[in-house]
């Protein structure tokens, strides 16, 4: 499942401010299994959704300590070997 949040209000703020802009990835890893959740705008956002599946999605609450939130710059490439 692929969900992607990133508000808009929030990208105009940071570009306008002539920051560097950033993205939260928002994974889960079980024995290998690796779950993209989504990306959000900020940690806090991330944080939010994290803690609402580890209490209560099925298959994410049986392994609470699976999640990974990346921290992500935009606008630049990220290609990964595999």
């Amino acid at each position: 499942m692929l969900k992607i949040v990133f508000g808009q209000r929030d990208f105009l703020q940071m570009n306008r401010r002539g920051v560097n802009m950033y993205i939260y990835q928002l994974t889960h890893n079980h024995d290998g299994d690796i779950k993209l959740i989504g990306y959000f705008s900020s940690w806090k956002k991330a944080r939010i959704i994290m803690k609402k599946y580890r209490s209560s999605v099925e298959g994410f609450k049986d392994y609470p300590t699976g999640f990974k939130i990346r921290k992500i710059k935009v606008n630049e490439d990220h290609y990964i070997f595999i």
